[in-house]
């Protein structure tokens, strides 16, 4: 590997326009991994455009909606995580009873996901029914894991990351640390 791809690149936010809509797309490179944080539109619409580089998607949606439909034809998504729960964070959890949050479970699916493809594929997109909360939230937790700069979030004022989907996230990977050291342990 030459020292030029050891260097962190810095983020890039790309606006993009279409149906009238402004979009932001928030790419955070490292090494050669994207992670995008999109709506659940926009990703649906790019996956019969971006054929570029090898993708995975973690995607999120409300329990009453179903599935987002990704273009099939795609070889360059590898794998979909799909997971489904509410918009729902640890100060609102209370006031909500009987939706369903995030759960540990859901966490740890995410974790093994992103383990399981980070040396495998370029990109990792992360999408919500919005892309402003859920997706932001896990985004950044995989961020921290993989030792990136988590200003790109907290500085556009588009994103407010859900910071039960974070923490929950972010604990998953410790959790996966700590396991993976203690299996190592000779006996």
């Amino acid at each position: 590997m030459d020292s030029n791809s050891k260097k962190k690149k810095r983020p890039k936010i790309e606006r993009c326009v279409g149906n009238g809509a402004s979009f932001l797309i928030l790419y955070i490179q490292v090494m050669n991994m994207n992670i995008k944080i999109l709506s659940r539109t926009k990703a649906v619409k790019l996956s019969y455009t971006d054929f570029e580089k090898d993708k995975v998607i973690i995607s999120i949606r409300d329990p009453w909606a179903e599935k987002a439909q990704f273009n099939d034809g795609n070889s360059s998504i590898k794998e979909i995580l799909y997971l489904s729960f509410y918009d729902i964070s640890e100060e609102t959890k209370d006031i909500f009873d009987g939706y369903s949050s995030m759960s540990p479970d859901d966490a740890l699916k995410i974790a093994h996901f992103v383990n399981k493809w980070k040396d495998k594929v370029d990109t990792i997109w992360v999408h919500c029914e919005v892309g402003v909360s859920r997706s932001a939230g896990i985004a950044m937790a995989i961020m921290e894991y993989l030792n990136l700069d988590l200003a790109p979030i907290f500085e556009n004022p588009i994103y407010c990351p859900n910071m039960l989907c974070y923490e929950l996230t972010n604990q998953a990977f410790k959790n996966q640390r700590v396991h993976t050291k203690n299996d190592d342990a000779p006996l």
